[in-house]
């Protein structure tokens, strides 16, 4: 992952970086004039919480929460892919667009030498506006930046409770943000109040998941095993309902199972047909009789209701028609004008020529007075129409028509579904009419027919005591198939339940083999960093229980030797993922002015310069890193992107705008 710019815009303050094109990107400047605001700003626009940017918090960004329509835009490059994230303040939503950089050459007239320009292009069909908090909401944002990495999704179980690990929790070692006494090695929470989320079970699930792929297959293998455990408890609940069922439904008989059913049902069907042709030798001459008149009325009425019942049915299937040919066009013009909102959104602030004080005629400056248009008549201000919108409302617009997108979509499928009913009542209603109109048919032939009743009753009462034996058993060998198949499945997900145990105990193996063999290397690596960086460290590893440092196995050190312990155990992470390409580390380090518990100048500078060495691995990374003035090597004096050497207006990181 790679940040290549990073935006701050409001209505009264602005700030747009250099193009961070370099693999370790230098902030440099003087206490209170930006530097934190800057890791605080890309962290928010990655999802995180910031609380000093919550007007309700009890210590604000005075600048940001007084600001209005602000809002980050983060240009990054993940995996090959450029991203634009937009968030705004106070908004739990980040908008997502694709783009892709379009370089231009042409020749400077005057010089006759070629230059390059660069343009962004947006790929607006792609846009996704993605909730933060997980909440109601499936599929989050940090679910989306996790899948561009190749990190698995992995649900955690602590206790009855379950929640998944966001991106935000892993950026606790790959943001080092600033803290008085840096105790602790990973980022303190965002929400001190989500205990589990700072439990050492979840911290070493962070470790574990950045170190290697074997723990991101291990965790997938947990949230399978459990899942499987669940569907075999379902299908084994429903095989017990269902048991009970067949249980009512054969009464006092005994349990036979499909065969022994399906051979009861030939049998009787046998018997059935023996009785269908003893009552055809009943037939004799016709003769005259109305005993079939009230049926050939009930087929004939039959085939009437039908009959106008399926003209309804077709004018409908009509109307239908027409209507989904609206939807699709409204589908079609909507995403038409997605599209072209999204080609303007990124682009607005720096073409907004109109607002309420602009001339329509020479976009100059209007001194309106309130109340007044530029004309200088008296309106209502709440009721002064107006032809502009601000970035915020703009996004709003794409937000909402995106939820309008969706709407239409559903009404579409809606009406494909009232089609497909509509025709399958057709068909329905056609075997009906065709059904009653043989009846009709063969019950005229039937007029006039010599019968004898009586041996016909009795026949016939025969028939439908067999036919309903026939039913009862079909009922029955439809329930013993509906309930094997039931067992069946029962009996597979308690074979996958088994086999997702077996492989998450040989995946847990299989891990806590590699993160054996990552922790000795990672050890390793600390240990020379360490000792190059700490003037009394002798040994330097993690533990294996916890990946915790331990220096000189236990011993006491004073708090300056703390910045020293943290800050190359996040080195040591970006070493281990440049050197083995199996470690899901983003290859990314944010590190906000490390210069904290009382280090001395020259072992800081010795500190920060160990960001060179991983040039020696000839690979992309970055490391973002901001630092007091004159408090880095001098060799990464041409790294620096950005410079504020005094508390002064000019310096501030934060620009007002003119007015």
């Amino acid at each position: 992952m790679r940040i290549n710019k990073i935006i701050y815009s409001g209505k009264n303050y602005y700030f747009e970086s250099e193009d961070f094109d370099k693999n370790i990107v230098l902030i440099e400047g003087d206490n209170g004039t930006g530097k934190s605001t800057l890791c605080n700003l890309i962290y928010f626009a990655l999802g995180g919480e910031v609380k000093v940017f919550r007007k309700s918090n009890d210590q604000r960004h005075t600048q940001i929460t007084s600001d209005t329509d602000n809002y980050v835009d983060l240009l990054v490059t993940i995996s090959d892919q450029n991203y634009v994230f937009r968030r705004y303040i106070g908004d739990n939503d980040i908008t997502v667009i694709p783009y892709e950089i379009k370089i231009t050459q042409i020749v400077d007239s005057e010089t006759e030498h070629t230059v390059e320009t660069k343009e962004i292009q947006f790929l607006g069909d792609s846009t996704e506006i993605l909730p933060v908090n997980r909440q109601s909401d499936p599929f989050i944002f940090s679910d989306w930046i996790l899948e561009k990495l190749g990190i698995s999704v992995v649900e955690f179980y602590h206790g009855y409770s379950t929640f998944k690990i966001n991106f935000t929790d892993l950026m606790r070692l790959m943001y080092h943000d600033q803290q008085p006494d840096p105790e602790n090695i990973y980022k303190k929470i965002d929400d001190k109040s989500a205990l589990v989320s700072d439990s050492e079970m979840l911290k070493n699930a962070i470790f574990e998941l950045l170190i290697g792929k074997s723990y991101s297959d291990y965790y997938d293998s947990i949230v399978k095993e459990k899942k499987l455990l669940k569907k075999k408890a379902l299908a084994k609940g429903l095989v017990e309902e269902y048991k009970l069922l067949a249980d009512q439904m054969r009464k006092n008989d005994e349990l036979k199972n499909i065969s022994f059913l399906k051979a009861e049902i030939e049998k009787n069907e046998v018997q059935l047909d023996k009785l269908h042709g003893a009552r055809l030798i009943f037939k004799n001459n016709r003769s005259v009789s109305g005993s079939l008149d009230p049926d050939i009325e009930t087929y004939k009425s039959t085939i009437i209701e039908n009959a106008l019942l399926l003209s309804q049915k077709r004018e409908h299937q009509i109307n239908t028609f027409d209507e989904r040919y609206k939807i699709a066009s409204l589908l079609t013009e909507t995403r038409s004008e997605i599209h072209k909102i999204e080609k303007i959104i990124f682009t607005h602030d720096k073409l907004n020529l109109f607002t309420a004080d602009t001339c329509p005629y020479c976009l100059s400056k209007v001194e309106r007075e309130d109340n007044h248009c530029v004309c200088g008549s008296p309106i209502e201000e709440d009721q002064y129409e107006r032809f502009f919108y601000t970035s915020q409302e703009y996004k709003e617009i794409l937000k909402s028509k995106v939820k309008t997108l969706e709407t239409i979509k559903l009404a579409y499928d809606a009406y494909n579904q009232d089609i497909n009913d509509i025709k399958a009542s057709v068909s329905e209603i056609e075997g009906v009419i065709q059904v009653n109109r043989t009846k009709l048919e063969a019950a005229l032939n039937k007029i006039d027919e010599s019968i004898d009743v009586e041996s016909l009753n009795d026949i016939d009462d025969r028939i439908i005591e067999v036919r309903k034996n026939i039913s009862d058993l079909v009922q029955l060998s439809e329930m013993e198939e509906k309930l094997q198949k039931l067992q069946d499945e029962y009996d597979t997900a308690r074979d996958e339940a088994k086999d997702a145990e077996l492989a998450r105990k040989e995946l847990g193996i299989q891990a806590k083999r590699d993160v054996t063999s990552k922790v000795h290397t990672f050890s390793q690596k600390y240990n020379e960093l360490m000792v190059d960086t700490l003037p009394d460290c002798r040994s330097a590893r993690i533990r294996l229980e916890n990946y915790l440092p331990l220096i000189n196995d236990g011993e006491y050190k004073e708090a300056s030797s703390r910045v020293s312990i943290r800050l190359m155990y996040y080195i040591t992470m970006m070493h281990l993922s440049l050197d083995d390409s199996e470690i899901t580390f983003p290859r990314f380090l944010l590190v906000d002015t490390p210069e904290t518990a009382g280090i001395e100048l020259d072992n800081l500078i010795n500190c920060i310069s160990k960001f060179e060495d991983l040039d020696s691995y000839y690979s992309n990374y970055q490391v973002i890193i901001s630092t007091g003035l004159n408090k880095y090597p001098e060799s990464l004096k041409e790294n620096r992107v950005l410079y504020m050497p005094e508390r002064k207006k000019d310096y501030m990181l934060l620009k007002e705008k003119e007015i």
